[in-house]
């Protein structure tokens, strides 16, 4: 009985991450000066909102530097990985380098700052503390 309840408890975990839709900071620094590289939401009246508008979005991005020919930063939506990557570009006729920077994440509101968040570590622990609680107590 106890690994059923495990089972369906693991299932009921990813069931509702794919269900559920995403939330994500959305913004351009060039547009809004509070999207800037530095950011902090908790001294901001910003929040992330709903990926709605986007079919199938899974993902929250934060790109930095050069990002589809505009310098700056934004976070956005998006269905797709874009990967995590730095890497350093010349415009042509410019002599400077530009380094920039992609960070793709998964979780709501997680496209604040550079760095995996640590659900998924949260989620494995629960569920080897409850396989545990189970094990004790057959």
């Amino acid at each position: 009985m106890c690994s059923s309840f495990l089972q369906l408890l693991i299932a009921a975990c990813f069931a509702f991450q794919i269900a559920s839709a995403i939330k994500c900071y959305q913004c351009n620094a060039n547009e809004h000066a509070h999207c800037a590289e530095v950011f902090n939401p908790e001294r901001l009246d910003i929040s992330p909102t709903s990926c709605d508008h986007i079919n199938e979005a899974r993902y929250c991005i934060k790109a930095t530097g050069i990002y589809e020919g505009t310098i700056g930063t934004r976070r956005f939506c998006s269905s797709r990985h874009h990967g995590n990557y730095c890497e350093y570009i010349r415009r042509p006729g410019d002599d400077r380098e530009y380094r920039s920077c992609v960070f793709t994440c998964y979780d709501d509101g997680c496209n604040s700052a550079t760095g995996h968040r640590v659900r998924d570590s949260f989620l494995i622990v629960g569920v080897l503390i409850v396989a545990l609680m189970c094990r004790l107590l057959s």
